[in-house]
């Protein structure tokens, strides 16, 4: 039996390695020249690392409200979904998407957004008795501040009657001799959640419409004029560190690098850079005692506190100094929209 110290340890492990395959998933969508053959491998292999990450998180730590969530590109996900159930329904269901490839992203939990779709995706596979097909559209909104999700089948459909009572936990649209499910009634708590909506529009004998709106994330233009920062990566993985340096040094930031907080104390002596990107598990000096270090010499500056494992920010932290705090695996998009949001 492993202790709740090995346990977090294995996640803060786990999670730096995560981090390193989602910074290399971005480094690869820059610079491979024809990207748009390998890019469903890409999204898959990045879309199976936040699952994992997320149950890693959901499993072992509770997560401050100072983590930030990452921006997620529900194409994606529907893309994801809907090729594995290619591969298991194809000689049952037609699936046709037109996803908007303009289509902005929302903010939240990876699992959340995969679980609501999964969830209305197999409610109309079960609706559907013998052959059949489902549609999904997505498009944005309200001048891009809402994202819209339509999934249309030509299934069974819903009594008028029973079309309020959808959403309740013990309501199920499969047949009646199977056990009620609650897929429907976990949505609308996911996404009420996200301060979203979903309605139902349906037809017995001709089929059923849902439609989900959630709210955009706020649009991070490209290539940002944001020369003459720096910014202080502090790491201790060297291959992560020169990944985040790289992805970085790509939007014209002036890079400096630490493998632990003595190092960071050491630079911090020379020059302070516009702000600091640490790390919580480091040797020889973590990047919570550094922090501390950093508050009792008298800097002022912005700090990005990175973790592994979600569980490590129990502790007592000195929030007056600490900005943002974001968990590993965070992709890069991600990581950027705080960098802008710190220095500009």
């Amino acid at each position: 039996m492993k202790t709740d110290s090995s346990v977090k340890h294995l996640a803060h492990d786990l999670n730096n390695i995560f981090t390193r395959i989602l910074n290399s998933i971005d480094l690869l969508k820059r610079k491979v020249a024809n990207i748009d053959t390998v890019l469903p491998l890409l999204n898959n292999i990045e879309s199976g690392t936040y699952l994992a990450s997320e149950m890693i998180d959901d499993t072992f730590g509770n997560v401050s409200s100072k983590i930030t969530q990452r921006k997620i590109n529900l194409n994606s996900i529907i893309a994801d979904i809907i090729r594995s159930y290619t591969l298991q329904q194809k000689d049952k269901i037609d699936f046709q998407l037109s996803l908007d490839k303009n289509l902005n992203m929302v903010v939240g939990k990876y699992s959340d957004f995969y679980r609501v779709i999964l969830n209305l995706v197999t409610n109309s596979i079960e609706a559907i008795e013998g052959k059949g097909s489902i549609k999904i559209r997505t498009c944005n909104l309200d001048n891009d501040d809402k994202i819209q999700i339509i999934i249309n089948d030509n299934g069974r459909g819903i009594e008028e009657q029973f079309l309020s009572q959808v959403f309740d936990e013990d309501y199920s649209t499969k047949n009646k001799n199977k056990i009620s499910g609650v897929g429907l009634s976990i949505v609308r708590e996911i996404i009420e959640n996200y301060d979203g909506t979903i309605s139902v529009l349906s037809k017995v004998g001709k089929g059923s419409e849902f439609s989900v709106a959630l709210n955009s994330a706020p649009i991070l233009h490209d290539k940002p004029a944001l020369s003459g920062k720096s910014i202080l990566i502090a790491e201790d993985e060297d291959i992560l560190r020169e990944l985040l340096s790289e992805l970085l040094q790509s939007y014209d930031y002036t890079i400096l690098t630490a493998a632990n907080g003595i190092e960071v104390l050491d630079l911090l002596k020379v020059r302070t850079p516009d702000l600091l990107i640490i790390d919580r598990k480091m040797p020889e000096m973590d990047g919570i005692t550094c922090l501390q270090e950093i508050e009792q010499s008298g800097y002022i500056l912005p700090i990005i506190l990175a973790s592994g494992s979600p569980s490590e920010f129990d502790e007592t932290l000195p929030d007056n100094l600490v900005s943002k705090i974001i968990n590993k695996p965070y992709n890069f998009e991600e990581l950027l929209s705080l960098v802008k949001e710190l220095i500009g």
